[in-house]
């Protein structure tokens, strides 16, 4: 099972560029809103027609504009499941079920075909249903039967949980999982929730402004992350734009800081990025390198973290530094406060450098370093840092 893809389709304002290729696995494309991973899927599906390339899925052309092929979404066998199910109302669930199967039978034939795919959802007694009887979470169940039902050459999923609540969503995870290890399939998954991609994909996509940033296995695209838009989604909550200042020292110029990054700089580094959850209190009597005295503006609580919003030095900061802390790991009269000063010390091996490369007429963000520094400074640090999932 496999997906090759190159094509290009103009939108107004907006330019699709994608190449992809994929084999059986599951590949999450990651990207904002509005950055062409529906469009790719609609194409893939037929829904919509680049402009021109090629599509080929399994050995298939589905189209390909030097040659004239173009497949109708009929002749395609792709299944895409979108946010709403786009169950068929006035169907029950076992036809619903078996809409996309050709030759299914008889009315007895059909209903035990519905059961069997349905029973891998737990929902074989709802064969006689309409959709309108059903839950949110029970009709994302017939829609996944209803994809494995039909056979399809490739599973595609459009960001179908966004609408759902937590305890939902991660039952229907688990559902999701089932599905893949029954079906060996290439999957594409559109989302732009990192920590959802990673649970339930292999490779990660980054896609920004209509094309491919970065594609990689999930832990490098997390722990490593190429460009700027990968930083940020997958969950760095403070970059800054950034200068060389010395061999091995930077300035934040979002900030009012400078770090010693412990390795050389290039002269044209462009920004710095250092996740929430990458700094930590300094206790020593004497403030070292790489620490500063920051004022606590804000804190907020979710159920086992504390978001700590950090005055930078800089007095018209765009931005406030963000930082986490595990309130479970924590005392509760030792988190952070509203109000108070605290001394935090920034990993040297934990700042990102970006340099800045062209792609076009635009000027893109490319990481500098692909592996795990260690600072020369880390055993002067002899406190115990917050801890955090992050």
């Amino acid at each position: 099972m496999s997906l090759v893809l190159d094509i290009k389709k103009r939108y107004p304002g907006f330019m699709l560029d994608m190449q992809l290729e994929a084999g059986e696995e599951r590949v999450a494309l990651l990207g904002a809103s509005g950055c062409g991973k529906s469009c790719t899927l609609r194409c893939i599906a037929g829904v919509e027609t680049p402009d021109e390339g090629k599509i080929v899925v399994n050995g298939v052309t589905f189209f390909d504009s030097a040659a004239g092929i173009n497949l109708s979404p009929q002749e395609r066998k792709c299944a895409l499941l979108f946010q709403n199910y786009q169950l068929f109302p006035n169907m029950t669930v076992a036809d619903n079920v078996c809409a996309g199967v050709k030759d299914a039978g008889d009315a007895a034939a059909r209903k035990q075909l519905a059961e069997r795919y349905l029973g891998i959802f737990g929902l074989a007694d709802f064969a006689d249903r309409y959709p309108a009887r059903l839950s949110g979470g029970q009709q994302q169940r017939v829609a996944l039967a209803r994809m494995v039902a039909a056979h399809p050459g490739i599973f595609m999923f459009d960001e179908p949980m966004s609408a759902l609540d937590s305890y939902l969503k991660s039952a229907l995870e688990q559902n999701m999982l089932d599905l893949f290890d029954v079906c060996n399939r290439t999957v594409l998954y559109v989302s732009h929730d990192i920590d959802e991609a990673c649970r339930l994909c292999q490779r990660v996509c980054v896609v920004h402004d209509g094309h491919v940033e970065e594609i990689g296995s999930v832990e490098d695209v997390v722990r490593r992350p190429q460009t700027l838009a990968a930083l940020r989604l997958t969950g760095c909550k403070n970059t800054s734009r950034a200068r060389k200042i010395g061999p091995q020292e930077v300035e934040a110029l979002d900030w009012g800081m400078t770090f010693n990054v412990g390795r050389e700089v290039p002269d044209d580094v462009a920004y710095l990025g250092i996740r929430a959850s990458y700094f930590h209190v300094d206790n020593r009597a004497e403030r070292g390198r790489n620490s500063y005295d920051l004022h606590v503006a804000r804190v907020s609580d979710s159920r086992f973290e504390r978001l700590v919003l950090l005055d930078v030095p800089r007095a018209d900061a765009p931005t406030r530094l963000q930082w986490k802390v595990n309130k479970v790991s924590v005392p509760v009269e030792e988190l952070p406060q509203a109000g108070e000063t605290l001394r935090m010390h920034f990993d040297a091996s934990r700042i990102h450098l970006r340099l800045p490369i062209m792609r076009g007429d635009a000027v893109e963000e490319v990481v500098l370093d692909r592996f795990v520094f260690t600072s020369p400074f880390a055993d002067f640090y002899m406190t115990k840092p917050y801890q955090s999932d992050n």
